[in-house]
Formats: structure tokens, C-alpha cells, sequence
């Protein structure tokens, strides 16, 4: 919608303003961005607010203002989204929920974990450290996630520094959306994958895949096997059609058999049921072993660990 397409679209005693006129939002523009996009030009139309008076509110371009506006250019800072906000006065768009549609927007088109904690940070979220000051149901929720979530990372990232800042900055992130998280149907759910992503987006890549080939060096079976370079390359190759599966079961697999969870704290940890996870599993089996043994039978094989 054009937020100067007809002056009788505009509120009564507000027509007749002139402005300079806001094209549409550019083709292309993802679902996401459009989620927190098209709310604010709505509320921008129906109040009759041209650009004009958006600079002399909020300090910033006019021009800059209109490509923010029809999506043009680099993704927008939370602080410019935020100031346009405000600047309309009772807007009637929660500004919670803007924010965190801001939030999965950003993520979609693959800006990193940090830049996005940062962005809310500067843009005035709440942001309390992950410590004593932050809500006590949080920090219970910290307490319990932490040590599966470092692990989780150590699979990908294996340096103890990286993990750990990985790890940091989830928190930090999911601190400053808890409100969120807690309005979710499942904050488990809604937390994990924000741990996925800022894992994958520091992770060393293989062909485009997440690697876990540094992983086969580690393998209890190394310590036991009569050929130790055979079994890194039997390994190796396990691990490389791990990170070719689709997202969920390289996470219940990766959960499972690198992390050593049992199936009930992995559902918990991600949110989802003991079903599910059992499911994925099995699925997650097929698909190594048809990637693994090629000339077999999608049926040979398949009644490994995962299934019993």
C-alpha cells in the first residue's frame, strides 16, 4: 500500500497535504520483512504522516526514511526501524511483537546472532547480563539449557572460546526477546533455533554443509579400533552425511550420539515430544545409511541404535 496513493485515502483533515510520494516495497522482499514492513506503512497511511513530517520527527533523511520504507538497500537497523515507530505517536502496533518480527526477518536473510543482539541493543531493548538482574524463571531456564547448549556447539565449533561465545550470545539474544519466548506456546521451542543458527553461522563449512568432520578424531571407537586411520576414515564419512541431513535430524543425531543425551532430555531440550524425537531419528538412520551404502536396500540396516 502507498502511504500517499489518494488524498481521499487520507483521515479527514489531514488531505491536501503535500509530500513527496513513497513508491512500493521492492520485489523481492521476503515474507519476513514484509511481516513488520507493510504494519508500519499501514499505520504511517492511516494517519496521514508523509515523509516530510517523519524527517522533522525523527531526525533522519527523508530519502533514507523512504528506502527504509519500500525496502531498499541493506536490511535496517533496529534504531531506525524503532525511531520510525515511535515517532508515530500511538502507532497501535505492538512494539513488542514489531521487534521480534524485526528480529526473525533479520534472521531469515542470514544476519548473524551478534549483529542482531547488538542492533537490539543499541536500539533500546531491555538488555539486562545474563546474571542475578535477569528474571528468575529465565535464569532457571539458563541453569538448565547451558550445558547442552555448550555441548551442542562443542560438536561444531570444537575451540572452548568460540563455544562459549556462541553460547553467550544466544542468552544474551533470548534475554532480551524472554518476553517473547514466554508469550510462545513452547520457550524451548522458541529458543532453540536461535542456538542452531548462531552455531551453523560460526561453524567451519564442507561443500556448503555444516562439518563435523573434526568430530571423527574424537570418536570413542578410535581408542578401541585395531585400525585407528581405517575407523577416522570410516568416521570421516559418517560424520560428513551427518552434516548433510536436514536440520532436525542432524540435531536429534547430533543430541543423541555426539552429546549423549538420552531421547527424553533431547525432546526437552528441543521442544519438541519423545515421539517426535524417536521419529526423526529413525528417519535421520534411513537417510545416513542410503548415503553411506548407496548400492543397499533402503530396508537393510535400518533397525540400528537409533531404533531401540
Amino acid at each position: 500500500m502507498n502511504l500517499h496513493s489518494a488524498p481521499q485515502d487520507l483521515p479527514e483533515g489531514r488531505r491536501g497535504r503535500s509530500g513527496r510520494p513513497l513508491g512500493p516495497i521492492t520485489e523481492g522482499t521476503g515474507p519476513a520483512h514484509r511481516a513488520w514492513l507493510e504494519p508500519l506503512r499501514d499505520a504511517i497511511h492511516g494517519r496521514g504522516v508523509t515523509l516530510d513530517e517523519l524527517q522533522a520527527r525523527t531526525g533522519r533523511d527523508k530519502g533514507h526514511i523512504s528506502e527504509l520504507l519500500r525496502a531498499v538497500g541493506r536490511y535496517p537497523r533496529w534504531v531506525f526501524v524503532r525511531t520510525v515507530l515511535l515517532a508515530l505517536e500511538r502507532p497501535g502496533l505492538p512494539y513488542d511483537s514489531m521487534r521480534l518480527r524485526w528480529v526473525i526477518a533479520a534472521q531469515d536473510i542470514g544476519k548473524r546472532t551478534s549483529w542482531i543482539k547488538d542492533c537490539l541493543h543499541e536500539g533500546g531493548a531491555r538488555h539486562r547480563t545474563a546474571n542475578a538482574s535477569a528474571p528468575l524463571d529465565f535464569r532457571a531456564f539458563q541453569q538448565m539449557h547451558r550445558p547442552h547448549y555448550t555441548s551442542y556447539a562443542s560438536a561444531f565449533l570444537r575451540r572452548g572460546g568460540l563455544v562459549e561465545k556462541a553460547v553467550d550470545d544466544v542468552f544474551t539474544l533470548l534475554l532480551m526477546l524472554w518476553h517473547d519466548a514466554l508469550a510462545s506456546e513452547n520457550p524451548e521451542r522458541f529458543a532453540w533455533p536461535m542456538l542452531r543458527r548462531t552455531v551453523l553461522e560460526r561453524a567451519p563449512k564442507e561443500n556448503g554443509r555444516p562439518s563435523l568432520v573434526e568430530a571423527a578424531f574424537d570418536t570413542v571407537a578410535l581408542d578401541f579400533a585395531p585400525d585407528p586411520v581405517g575407523q577416522v576414515e570410516e568416521s570421516m564419512a559418517l560424520f560428513r552425511a551427518v552434516g548433510g541431513l536436514p536440520p532436525m535430524q542432524r540435531d536429534v543425531i547430533v543430541l543423541l550420539h555426539l552429546c549423549g543425551l538420552e531421547e527424553a532430555r533431547a525432546a526437552d531440550e528441543l521442544g519438541v515430544s519423545l515421539a517426535s524425537v524417536r521419529s526423526t531419528a529413525r528417519h535421520a538412520t534411513r537417510n545416513l545409511h542410503a548415503a553411506l551404502y548407496p548400492d543397499t536396500t533402503t530396508e537393510e540396516g535400518v533397525s540400528g541404535d537409533l531404533d531401540d
